[in-house]
């Protein structure tokens, strides 16, 4: 069958099996089938014939589809080989709607050697401008390059949950003076975000939206 025109090499991907969402990334592509990085240790195992669920974040749309599993090939690096989707659905994306927020962030560059499965320890700082269920405005004291991948850890007020680990990448990258210090403003786009993790963040834009029509409702009848 043939390839999928969205399933290409370093798309990030999600495999959905017993219960559990494992990150990975497409490593190769071929006539037959498309090769994926196994996951690290002993997170998850796939077994040749078993069906899975595959699910992957392009820009435009969100692509789910089922699938098999063809082999297991134990080299360096280890790969799983899965079949091309008979066929697949296709999910727009929504438009992602931005709240200004300055939440705390803490980052380090995460090498690709490392993604997705060895996060880096995020030890510097800095704090969003704005935030979506597609990416955030961020203000560090170091410059980025486009292209380059960032971990994030991001606390969501008003969420019972740990710190969202993300993955930015980044997009632009434009330096600024505050307070007669120089900053860089870092655009960047979220990959391989969850289900779970964008609805977290959909849901705390939306508060924050809620919040801001509500005090400038009350400053206009004051």
């Amino acid at each position: 069958m043939a390839r999928p025109n969205f399933i290409a090499v370093n798309l990030p991907v999600i495999i959905k099996t017993s219960g559990r969402d494992v990150r990975t990334i497409v490593q190769d592509t071929r006539e037959d089938g498309f090769a994926v990085l196994a996951p690290a240790g002993e997170e998850v195992v796939l077994l040749p014939g078993e069906e899975i669920l595959v699910v992957c974040n392009r820009q435009d749309a969100r692509y789910e589809f089922a699938t098999t599993v063809q082999r297991f090939v134990p080299e360096e690096p280890p790969l799983y080989y899965l079949a091309y989707p008979e066929e697949y659905r296709r999910i727009q994306v929504r438009s992602h709607v931005r709240a200004r927020a300055a939440l705390d962030v803490r980052y380090a560059p995460w090498p690709a050697e490392d993604w997705p499965h060895r996060p880096p320890r995020a030890c510097a700082r800095g704090v969003t401008v704005d935030i979506s269920g597609g990416g955030a405005q961020l203000v560090l004291r170091e410059p980025m390059v486009p292209g380059d991948l960032l971990y994030l850890e991001i606390c969501l007020p008003g969420s019972r949950r740990a710190p969202l680990h993300l993955a930015g990448r980044v997009k632009r990258v434009a330096p600024r003076e505050i307070d007669g210090e120089r900053r860089y403003e870092v655009g960047v786009a979220f990959e391989a975000l969850s289900e779970r993790q964008e609805d977290e963040i959909v849901a705390f834009v939306f508060r924050r939206l809620l919040e801001e029509r509500r005090r400038g409702g009350w400053e206009h009848g004051s």
